[in-house]
């Protein structure tokens, strides 16, 4: 049926009635003659046919159909996939059915939701026709809700579910996005005949992804029986006995830590295996594994299985935004982890502990490219410490500035005698110049710094303050990164280079002159957010939330679907 001509032929006579008689005549005539001709053009044999266009009509007037207890929302998609195969249905084939309900259980495995792709409904109408008790109706919708299935599966496998925009606005991580209708995606996979191939193509194939999964179906597992609850009432440390110890031997096995058959006259002594048991455990929870089992590790022992489940629910979902389009050669900082890391071909080849923002100095997350290093360099104080810290020590103490190293320079660099100002009547928001701390030993931001211009005026950077590096939570810097083995990342940013060796580095800071040095080679650097990492035995490490950011992505991956991939009329792949 040629849908669009006859739209308007039905438009324009709605707005001569009344006006011009004649024509308003001649345009419903002309209707009746599309109408009556339109039947037999559409080929739509047994009435489903016809229910497909209603529901295609349906979903562009209204944009969304409910169908069997479920939402068909693809407003755009769905009614041109089916007018251009003059909306004949498209899954006649039972095996390629089977394949796409497989597809829908098996993003469970994935940390989704498979009533998101109208599962219960499909199983209902599925059952119905197995019955022979189906309508025309019922085929046509199991048709229009597979399809939407499919829409919303690729979209989500390929670039997740949660909008990491709506969650972020200074999300900057462009991802790769063809143009190409993705009517014309619905009907090449369809018409393929091997829906899992093309599924399997879209998720990342990334060895991160598939230990989460790995993980996600293990931690499931324990979810369904479920360990016992250790009463605290006193630090367990290796040595003590008593029932509670036998408790904790017992809910260490639950979750693997505690493999080893122990002899009943054991069970109940805090002995070397199971502090080996405890330490484990605690490296797994992100804990300090000291091997004694306090308030924390006991909070840790009695959280549900399904607190872990969601953290990783949560990763995969970061990880499809991410692990697509990866360079061959980056730097990523993991703020949750306080680490810096080097990749390189997919490996990684070196890192270090770093300090990243308090939660009140939030880090952002942002993807940008490290342009150029300065050495011995000045610190300007950005406007909130400025006005929050800074001129207030000032006013209380007139001598903060010396004895700080700091100094007060206009717009042009020029020196400004602290002594001509006014303090006491000085409004921090109203500041007209720059106070900046001079290189040296002492100057907050160490001997170096790493520059990837970006809108949050975050950067990399040497510290004065080594010990905090010792501490394992390291949310100490008001956003910026404080770089735990500086020199060795220069040594990387200028491998290659005949003239920057490492030790021309050190004897240009010996110096002590502030100079920049741009690199030969820009290097991809990706601040982002994970708080469940792999370690080297290949086993996996749960991270504290401390900026609270998993919980949004939770409730996202939670809440039921409404739209699927509507705005661009993009195709996930090629």
């Amino acid at each position: 049926m040629q849908k669009e001509p006859y739209n308007i032929l039905k438009k324009l006579a709605s707005e001569t009635a009344g006006r011009s008689r004649p024509l308003f005549v001649v345009l419903a005539l002309l209707v009746v003659m599309f109408e009556a001709g339109a039947a037999p053009a559409r080929n739509m044999s047994g009435g489903v046919a016809d229910y497909i266009l209603k529901r295609c009509e349906y979903l562009e007037q209204f944009r969304k159909v409910p169908v069997c207890s479920t939402c068909v929302a693809s407003q755009i998609t769905i009614p041109k996939f089916y007018m251009d195969r003059n909306y004949t249905p498209a899954w006649t084939s039972e095996k390629l059915v089977k394949q796409m309900v497989e597809a829908i259980k098996d993003s469970y495995g994935h940390g989704l939701n498979p009533e998101d792709y109208h599962l219960s409904a499909i199983r209902g109408l599925r059952k119905k026709i197995r019955e022979a008790q189906a309508k025309a109706h019922d085929i046509a919708d199991l048709d229009v809700l597979l399809t939407d299935a499919l829409l919303r599966l690729s979209f989500h496998l390929y670039y997740g579910k949660v909008s990491p925009e709506s969650l972020d606005p200074n999300w900057n991580f462009k991802r790769k996005i063809l143009d190409r209708d993705p009517a014309l995606y619905l009907e090449r996979v369809i018409s393929s005949g091997n829906v899992t191939k093309d599924l399997n193509r879209l998720w990342p194939h990334h060895p991160y992804y598939t230990l989460l999964r790995a993980y996600l179906k293990k931690y499931r597992r324990f979810a369904r029986n479920p360990w016992p609850r250790i009463p605290f009432k006193r630090t367990l440390k290796p040595g003590m006995k008593g029932p509670d110890v036998a408790l904790l031997r017992t809910r260490l096995a639950a979750e693997e830590f505690f493999k080893e058959k122990t002899p009943a006259e054991q069970l109940d002594i805090f002995d070397e295996l199971l502090e080996k048991a405890v330490k484990d455990f605690q490296i797994h929870h992100g804990l300090e594994p000291d091997g004694i089992v306090g308030k924390n590790t006991n909070r840790v022992l009695n959280q549900p299985p399904s607190f872990e489940i969601n953290k990783i629910r949560v990763n995969l979902e970061r990880a499809r935004w991410i692990l697509h389009d990866l360079p061959p050669k980056f730097l990523l900082v993991n703020i949750a982890a306080f680490k810096l890391f080097y990749f390189e071909d997919g490996k990684k080849k070196w890192s270090c502990k770093v300090m990243v923002g308090k939660p009140f100095w939030k880090t952002p997350i942002f993807r940008a490219t490290v342009e150029y290093v300065v050495l011995n360099p000045y610190w300007v104080v950005p406007p909130g410490i400025l006005r929050k810290e800074i001129i207030p020590q000032i006013k209380r103490n007139p001598g903060y500035l010396e004895k700080n190293n700091m100094e007060i320079v206009d717009a042009k660099g020029r020196w400004i005698n602290p002594r001509s100002i006014n303090w006491k009547r000085m409004n921090p928001d109203r500041f007209p110049y720059i106070i900046r701390q001079k290189p040296g030993h002492r100057n907050a931001l160490g001997r170096i710094k790493f520059i990837f211009p970006n809108n949050h005026f975050v950067f990399l950077h040497d510290t004065p303050a080594k010990a905090l590096f010792s501490r394992n939570i390291r949310a100490f810097s008001h956003g910026c990164i404080r770089v735990e083995k500086p020199i060795e990342l220069a040594g990387i940013l200028f491998k290659g280079s005949r003239k920057w060796t490492i030790e021309k580095i050190k004897e240009e800071i010996n110096t002590g002159k502030n100079k920049i040095i741009h690199l030969e080679r820009k290097m991809p650097i990706l601040i982002l957010y994970w708080t469940v990492v792999i370690n080297q035995n290949n086993t996996i490490t749960f991270l504290k939330d401390i900026y609270n950011r998993d919980r949004k992505i939770l409730l996202g991956l939670d809440t039921p679907l409404n739209m699927a991939f509507e705005n661009s009329r993009k195709a996930p792949i090629t």
